[in-house]
Formats: structure tokens, C-alpha cells, sequence
């Protein structure tokens, strides 16, 4: 059993396709398949079911996968070590969805960077969910996420987060006007609100919104419903929408919080970053004591 061959086994488990991992990681599909078929004649047994031209991972496929990426994760460390943080290179995987990534993913790739400066960093956008199982079973070292960490994974708070309502120089509530001055509740309400597909935000309090708004206590009237972080901020600049959004993202762009008095309810979010255990790999446990 090579590690390169681990290495390949995991390319075509991560997509379940040999195409696709071929592409991925510029080897040819004849290349992989036979890689796999030797560690299946070597393991005697089944790594993946075959049907036509899809495949997917049999139970004992299941149990390499996760052996695996441990197994290349401790090679690439032991490497790393021997060669030292500011030369040798090594393959960060981090796991999130879109919007946590576009703040928080950049801001944990600036410190890698400066830990380790030839580190490959693959930014792997998931749900929450499946960015928690991806840390569990090796797939990723780290996963930023807004709800409560597994028991048996490490977690630190990386920033508290508040929601604010926001809108560009160009609403009504602002044109002319400065961005400080109190606005009450009420008269938020006469204008419509853009908000987020289900989940986009990540773990918010409870409430019967997608954002965290208590429109069962103050109805608003949501003319926009978008399906993407970029489109909703392009709605609320072009000045057609009002949204409630953590205070990374207002602060990341050019909308404006609103000081909105008058409003007895507040939505707040934790934003944390998982590990399943940072003292296995030397950098990670460097980069876990810089956090």
C-alpha cells in the first residue's frame, strides 16, 4: 500500500467519480482505477460499488476513506516537520458554507499563510452538517460554524456576532441623511426587505425568519427573496431593499446599520472553528494556539 495511492483512493472517494477526481488532481483515469484496483487486490475486498458509470463507496471503502486521510495528513506533517513551518508545504482543507468562508475563511487563510507560507489552502464550501461530518471523518481539518460543536471535537469562538438592519446611501432612509441618526422601528417597516434562502446565515436565534427577524412580533414586508449573499447586498445598494444581516457582512461592504431604536428584540450568532484534534499535526496545533 503506497501513499500515493492512498492519495488517489481519496480523490475518487471524495466525488465518488474517476473523471471528476481525474480533473481534479491532474492524473489520468486509467491512472486512478488502477491504483484502486490495487488496493483492492491488496485489502481483499471492495472499495466501491459498481453500476454503470457511477460508483460509490462499499462500508469497507467507507472505513479506508477515513484511515486515509489520517494516514496522508500525518505524511504530509511529518514532512512539514522535518523540513520546517517556513519551507516545507502542506494541504489545508477547510470546511464552510460561502458566507462564512467569504469572511472568516480568508481571515484563518491569512494566518496559515503566515504559519506555514507554502501551505495549499482548499477552501471546500458545504453545509454546516456536512462541514462538521467532513472534520469528523478527516476530510477537513478545520470547519467554521455558527451552531454548537460536537462534545468530542475541539472548538474556539472565533467572534460574537450581531445583526443589524442595513441599507445603502442611496435609500430613502439615508439619501441626504446620516446614517446615525435613529430611525424607529416603525417606520422600517414601511419600506420592503430583501432576504436569504433558508440556512445561508447559518445557526441564528430562534425565530419564524430566515434571518433572524422576529416577524412575528414586527411584520416586515419582504419583497425580495434571494438566493445568494452577493445578490442580496446588490439589492439592498441599488437601493431597492432593506435586509438584517451579522455585522461581518455590513462591515465587508459598503451598506450602512441602521440605528434603529424602538426595537426590543436582537438577533446575535456565534461563529466558532472546529477541529476534531488539533494536537495530531504539529502545524495545526500551532495554528490552534494563535486563535
Amino acid at each position: 500500500m503506497e501513499i500515493f495511492e492512498l492519495k488517489y483512493f481519496l480523490a475518487v472517494a471524495q466525488g465518488e467519480s474517476v473523471n471528476r477526481a481525474a480533473e481534479k488532481i491532474n492524473v489520468s483515469a486509467g491512472s486512478l482505477s488502477k491504483a484502486i484496483s490495487r488496493l483492492e487486490a491488496e485489502l481483499n475486498t471492495p472499495l466501491f460499488f459498481k453500476s454503470g458509470r457511477r460508483i460509490r463507496l462499499t462500508p469497507e471503502g467507507h472505513h479506508l476513506k477515513k484511515r486515509a486521510a489520517s494516514i496522508v495528513a500525518l505524511e504530509e506533517d511529518v514532512k512539514l516537520e522535518l523540513k520546517g513551518h517556513r519551507v516545507g508545504s502542506v494541504n489545508v482543507y477547510i470546511s464552510a458554507s460561502e458566507v462564512l468562508h467569504s469572511s472568516f475563511g480568508v481571515n484563518l487563510a491569512k494566518r496559515i499563510n503566515t504559519l506555514v507560507p507554502h501551505a495549499r489552502i482548499q477552501f471546500l464550501l458545504r453545509s454546516e452538517s456536512e462541514s462538521i461530518q467532513q472534520v469528523a471523518e478527516g476530510e477537513a481539518h478545520l470547519a467554521i460554524i455558527t451552531q454548537s460543536p460536537p462534545k468530542n471535537m475541539a472548538s474556539k469562538v472565533l467572534q460574537n456576532i450581531e445583526f443589524k438592519t442595513c441599507a445603502s446611501s442611496a435609500h430613502p432612509l439615508l439619501k441626504n441623511k446620516s446614517s446615525r441618526r435613529k430611525i424607529p422601528v416603525e417606520e422600517l417597516l414601511d419600506f420592503p426587505f430583501a432576504t436569504l434562502e433558508p440556512g445561508l446565515l447559518g445557526k441564528i436565534a430562534r425565530s419564524n425568519s430566515n434571518d433572524g427577524w422576529r416577524d412575528d412580533k414586527l411584520s416586515r414586508n419582504i419583497k425580495y427573496k434571494a438566493c445568494g449573499l452577493k445578490l442580496t447586498e446588490n439589492l439592498v445598494q441599488s437601493g431597492l431593499a432593506l435586509a438584517y444581516l451579522p455585522e461581518y457582512i455590513i462591515e465587508a461592504s459598503d451598506l450602512k446599520a441602521l440605528n434603529v431604536s424602538n426595537c426590543p428584540f436582537s438577533c446575535k450568532q456565534t461563529v466558532r472553528i472546529l477541529a476534531k484534534d488539533p494536537a495530531e499535526l504539529s502545524w495545526l496545533n500551532l495554528l490552534w494556539d494563535r486563535i
